[in-house]
């Protein structure tokens, strides 16, 4: 039997919550959290837990990740896995959830949302730009334009709609005032 394996994700920016909670299920049946991948994770095959996933989006300076994953221990959650920015920790049910009020919620959104803004802001008008002079111009500049263009909207489009499920998701969240 195999010692591990690889499940996809929805995407955390557009399925956080039925990501963590089919991590949780797979927990249960002893496939636990290894790491993340390209678009999924990677599980291991271990003793069953009954356990929830949350997932913290904060990039650490040099010297900040022992703090950070301290102040989590002291609330219960234990550190699995981080990727760059995104940080997945476990507790038992029943453990108060790190994002217990809409503000910190909200307050992690923006922080996911800042650097794929970021991106967009370089990204669309790219796009833009190229479009308009693949259209309006002829010979070289013009296939040139296409390339980019091209390449522009394999980032283009994830990015807009990265931006549109967070914004959406924070907009919920302060309509409904519950996470």
């Amino acid at each position: 039997m195999k010692k591990t394996k690889y499940i996809m994700s929805w995407g955390l920016a557009f399925a956080e919550k039925q990501d963590l909670e089919k991590l949780s299920k797979k927990a249960k049946q002893g496939w636990r959290l290894k790491s993340l991948a390209f678009a999924g994770f990677r599980l291991e095959k271990g003793a069953p837990e009954h356990v929830q996933y949350s997932v913290d989006y904060r990039l650490l300076k040099e010297g900040e990740k022992e703090e950070y994953l301290e102040l989590f221990s002291q609330a219960g959650w234990e550190h699995v896995c981080s990727s760059y920015d995104i940080h997945i920790f476990k507790a038992p049910y029943g453990t108060t959830p790190i994002y217990s009020d809409t503000e910190s919620a909200v307050d992690k959104l923006d922080r996911l949302l800042k650097p794929v803004s970021l991106i967009g802001k370089f990204i669309l008008p790219l796009t833009m730009i190229s479009y308009l002079l693949m259209n309006f111009l002829t010979g070289p500049i013009e296939q040139f334009s296409k390339i980019i263009f091209l390449i522009s909207m394999v980032f283009a489009v994830p990015t807009l709609m990265m931006v549109v499920a967070l914004m959406l998701r924070k907009k919920k969240l302060t309509i409904t005032k519950s996470y």
